[in-house]
């Protein structure tokens, strides 16, 4: 509020800086507002199958196994539990759910996501984000 009221008092040839200024401060907003999902936990070793890391009834080989959907990295530990890593998506106001761009890819490349948003005039504007930065 206070820095549109200042803007709005500056004489109309400061008026594209002061657009820069609130674009500026609109971005930085934006990055505040984004939420992470992104999550890396252990899964313990399974008692009835040990040494063995069972994801999914699927049997993984022992170390890393990339390209499990939904971009995930899962590495399988000698005594049967998985390390699992994933980015999920960010929740980012104003905007959709956000898409992967390389989906096929290997984590964390698959992590790159683009957004549609919409300004508060209801123009649409898309921003890419990495969500595996933000774990």
């Amino acid at each position: 509020m206070y820095l549109r009221q200042r803007t709005q008092s500056r004489s109309r040839s400061s008026t594209g800086a002061a657009m820069g200024t609130i674009i500026n401060v609109s971005v930085v907003l934006l990055l505040l507002l984004a939420q992470v999902s992104a999550y890396k936990a252990v899964i313990p070793a399974d008692a009835e199958n040990p040494g063995k890391c069972i994801y999914r009834g699927d049997l993984l080989q022992l170390g890393v196994n990339n390209g499990i959907p939904p971009c995930q990295r899962l590495t399988c530990n000698e005594d049967g539990s998985i390390l699992i890593e994933g980015c999920g998506k960010l929740s980012i106001e104003h905007c959709n759910r956000g898409e992967r761009i390389y989906p096929a890819k290997p984590f964390p490349e698959c992590c790159l996501l683009k957004y549609k948003c919409k300004e508060r005039d209801g123009a649409p504007y898309f921003i890419e984000r990495d969500a595996a930065e933000r774990a």
